[in-house]
């Protein structure tokens, strides 16, 4: 390749541009990561976890200084060009929360691209898995709570449910620490690997279909429940109303359980006729629910539904959520609308 002092030279500049913009990356970072929680964890979706990292100097110095063939710069526009910068992975149990999540987080920020790295691969005959990423902008319109200072900034999400994750992270392992080229037996496997896991996910979504349908139908012979209530117990009655609603995390049922106390729900029969009574259809009817809710979210709504602004007085304080209250005032803007 012919040298281009020209474009080391800006090479140089962005990178000295970058090291004096670290700690203002790694804040927007931090704040990302807390608001996809917020929005994940206020829908009452289930996830297993959501990592974050900032592009580290020797890496964003290999990205910009890359050629195309013709030796013509890959990225000319610098650091404008580059959108993973700050990188976001999201990893589900099943991938039916991977759609959920993508659909949660594209109306929270700006959806820039949104491409399935897989589905690619399998076009272009290539084997291995990448997943679904997106890449957000945060915007002056609808900033999530804690963005406010970051608007305008870039980043990718990746998507992957815990098993694709697995995969990924030992095939990258593999990879990297190799000397030379990976031997073609280890490619082959890892193909094969790659196939079996896409079953895998298959099979656990149609599992976790069968098992929310039989708890829609229970049998006779119905399991005795404990007098007091508790999470678990909160999380066998929502699955058997609301069925076709994605499950939320284990942690937030507990959570649940706190919010129906402060109104006096402390048993699992006045749980149950609580739940019982509910007009969901009503309900999603005046929140207008992009999808599905999760449980937790669903029934935090019932009882804002019921209990009007005292729900909101009293469990406003309630969980990590410093927007909670005016989530609440916006929700029950909308019932009474």
């Amino acid at each position: 390749m012919v040298p281009n002092p020209g474009h080391d030279q800006l090479v140089d500049q962005w990178l000295d541009e970058y090291a004096a913009a670290q700690h203002q990356k790694r804040a927007a970072a931090n704040a990302i990561q807390d608001a996809i929680a917020a929005r994940l964890d206020d829908d009452g979706l289930n996830y297993h976890a959501i990592e974050y990292r900032v592009k580290d100097h020797q890496s964003l110095e290999q990205k910009l200084r890359r050629l195309n063939s013709d030796g013509t710069p890959k990225y000319p526009a610098g650091l404008d060009a580059i959108d993973d910068v700050i990188g976001v992975r999201v990893i589900t149990f099943l991938q039916l929360d991977v759609e959920r999540a993508i659909r949660a987080l594209s109306n929270s920020f700006e959806v820039i691209t949104h491409v399935d790295k897989t589905a690619e691969q399998r076009e272009k005959g290539e084997f291995g898995y990448s997943g679904q990423h997106l890449v957000l902008r945060i915007t002056e319109q609808a900033a999530p709570n804690g963005c406010r200072n970051h608007i305008g900034e870039r980043f990718e999400v990746q998507f992957r449910t815990i098993l694709q994750h697995a995969w990924a992270e030992f095939e990258h392992d593999i990879r990297y620490k190799s000397a030379g080229p990976v031997p073609p037996e280890v490619n082959r496997a890892f193909t094969l690997a790659s196939g079996l896991i896409e079953l895998a996910d298959n099979q656990f979504s149609t599992i976790s279909n069968v098992v929310a349908a039989e708890k829609a139908n229970p049998a006779e012979s119905k399991e005795l429940l404990p007098i007091e209530l508790t999470g678990e117990a909160l999380e066998r009655i929502l699955e058997q109303a609301l069925p076709n609603n994605p499950r939320s995390r284990v942690e937030q049922y507990e959570w649940l359980r706190e919010l129906m106390a402060i109104h006096g729900i402390t048993t699992v029969a006045q749980a149950s006729n609580f739940i019982a009574s509910a007009d969901w259809d009503a309900v999603a009817s005046k929140i207008q629910y992009k999808f599905a809710p999760g449980h937790v979210r669903a029934a935090d709504d019932l009882l804002l539904v019921r209990f009007g602004e005292e729900h909101i007085e009293k469990t406003q304080a309630l969980g990590h959520d410093r927007n909670r209250r005016g989530k609440l005032t916006h929700r029950l803007r909308r019932f009474r609308d």
